[in-house]
């Protein structure tokens, strides 16, 4: 008497595209979570009075909220190495901190967006980068690349 074996079924092989984004992904939102750490600890190299006098101004709970940001891309990154299907909400959260910090600082009027026009630019074109992520991997979430 014979018992059936088991099986297990193996993923696919994660296509090469997927490795060399995520790791796209990971230096750069590695690269968030180094500059939201080094402008809150005042250890930015190339920051002047003015971005100095921004920073320390901003509340606690703005910070904090500010600085999850990057966090989440980083973590969604990884999550995207791990294949894991936390990458899209862990992007979706990167980018609605952004709007919700952006969006506060104008309320107010502090944002550098009123007063660098390069700040416009930058944050354009962030916006556009968080959102190609997160098509990327929803494309990927889709094709059932992500579990």
């Amino acid at each position: 008497m014979t018992e059936a074996q088991p099986i297990y079924p193996y993923p696919e092989r994660a296509p090469a595209h997927l490795w060399v984004v995520g790791l796209m992904l990971v230096l750069w939102n590695g690269w968030g979570v180094a500059i939201a750490v080094a402008s809150q600890t005042a250890r930015m190299p190339a920051a002047d009075a003015v971005a100095s006098a921004y920073f320390e101004a901003q509340p606690l709970w703005f910070v904090l909220l500010a600085d999850l940001g990057p966090f989440a891309g980083l973590a969604g990154a990884v999550a995207l190495l791990l294949q894991s299907r936390w990458a899209l909400p862990l992007f979706v959260t990167q980018l609605a901190i952004l709007a919700a910090a952006n969006l506060y600082e104008l309320a107010i009027g502090t944002s550098l967006l009123l007063s660098i026009p390069e700040s416009r630019g930058m944050t354009g074109t962030l916006a556009i980068l968080l959102c190609a992520q997160i098509i990327y991997v929803y494309l990927l979430r889709q094709r059932g690349r992500l579990t």
